[in-house]
């Protein structure tokens, strides 16, 4: 089909049929004329369907893809922020591009998580609860949130703020589990800003192996969704980011340090010269003892440091919550776990578990958390010692890195918000 004619009030659309050109003969040509239409300097009145004359100087024609999306800057879709105003958010979703395409890069980022699970590492899926009465994340020292008590039925219970346990729990049912995971809906208490939502989804998994061998899986899932990404939305990726070079970039991080991302301990990072004063604390400012915390800004310090995106390592054991097993010849004053730092700050948090029930006991007691919600806890290591890593992704994090926001709020299609009522 071509198109001419526009200069005045019409245009001409003519439909050229591709046929050989001996169409009444009986014994016609087959494939394709080879026949060549001279070039023209000025517009003879007509057009043709015959192929033109080759450019000779085709290298000068060449440009790649991220050249020429360097050259024409696409125009960013832009968040309406419409959580802001709950009674019009949901007419608003259903008319804004910029939901339009998260719905459809939520669906990928499931997909491919799933498949990275089953078809990757062959992990099982845990069918876990909304509620439990034993927190991860309990008030004593080093909690990273707040619980969400609620009375359901008459019951006083918790609405989950992760369902580490209960993985911990599942990877113990079936002997000679490689892992299990899930992907489900997880609630916080605080207040919802920029980078923590009250309702949000998670994606945990917990296997068998130690920290080296969660850490090797995280970076493979993590290489398996954002190549699926890259294949599947990347132009609604684009849209909203304005660039997937950040995707790419990440990859070619991942490929230089031989596989692996780079990481960085606490104290190591705490002595790079651009740390300063405001790029970490301590979690209770009177008490030291109880250890210190990078801030976002220390946070994307670090980021831009080590080129994009970095593991921080062996946190001070007071300010991570009690589970997370102690670094060897450290007198339990370290942590074996670890936060990637990816986008707007923390992404992933990851920590090998205590193997012994007596281990569990002694960082209860140092954490100044009761024992007694944790009996079955503890029954369970009596019953099957085994040494498993867990981690945890916020998939809204995940997904503000992934299109170069700075706010996880424009990231959720139905809000749930604290002290805040929304239609559907």
């Amino acid at each position: 089909m071509i198109f001419e004619g526009f200069e005045i009030d019409y245009a001409h659309v003519k439909l050229i049929p591709i046929h050989s050109r001996e169409v009444d003969s009986q014994t016609p040509e087959s494939g394709p004329t080879t026949e060549i239409a001279p070039y023209e300097e000025r517009y003879r009145g007509h057009v043709t369907s015959l192929n033109g004359p080759l450019l000779q100087d085709q290298e000068s024609l060449v440009l790649d893809v991220s050249s020429l999306r360097r050259i024409i800057p696409c125009e960013r879709v832009q968040p309406p922020r419409s959580w802001k105003s709950p009674q019009k958010h949901a007419t608003v979703v259903l008319s804004e591009l910029w939901y339009k395409n998260l719905f459809t890069i939520q669906d990928s980022l499931f997909h491919s998580s799933v498949a990275f699970f089953k078809l990757g590492v062959n992990y099982k899926y845990a069918f876990v609860p909304a509620t439990t009465n034993a927190i991860s994340s309990p008030m004593g020292l080093g909690s990273d949130s707040q619980p969400v008590p609620i009375t359901l039925l008459g019951q006083k219970t918790y609405l989950a703020d992760s369902m580490q346990f209960a993985l911990e729990y599942s990877l113990r049912i079936e002997d000679g589990l490689d892992g299990v995971y899930y992907i489900n809906t997880s609630f916080r208490g605080e207040d919802s800003d920029a980078m923590h939502l009250n309702q949000f989804y998670h994606v945990e998994c917990e296997l068998a192996g130690d920290f080296d061998e969660g850490i090797s899986v995280v970076e493979r899932y993590l290489v398996s969704v954002i190549s699926s990404l890259l294949r599947d939305q990347s132009d609604a990726i684009e849209a909203s980011a304005g660039t997937i070079e950040h995707l790419t970039a990440f990859l070619e991080l991942y490929r230089r340090h031989d596989q692996n991302l780079p990481r960085t301990t606490l104290e190591e990072a705490l002595s790079l010269p651009e740390m300063d004063q405001t790029c970490w604390k301590y979690v209770v400012p009177d008490k030291k003892a109880h250890g210190r915390t990078i801030t976002r800004a220390g946070e994307q310090r670090l980021i831009q440091h080590f080129g994009g995106a970095v593991w921080l390592t062996e946190m001070d054991h007071l300010s991570v919550p009690f589970y997370q097993a102690y670094v060897p010849s450290t007198s339990r004053g370290k942590a074996r776990c670890a936060d990637l730092l990816l986008g707007n700050g923390e992404v992933l948090g990851l920590g090998e578990r205590h193997v012994s029930s007596e281990e569990v006991r002694i960082a209860l007691k140092q954490h100044e958390v009761p024992e007694e919600p944790y009996k079955w806890y503890l029954d369970m290591r009596d019953q099957n010692e085994t040494r498993t890593t867990g981690w945890g992704m916020g998939m809204e994090r995940f997904l503000a890195w992934v299109l170069g926001h700075d706010d996880i709020r424009d990231l959720v299609i139905m809000p749930r918000m604290k002290g805040t009522e929304f239609l559907v």
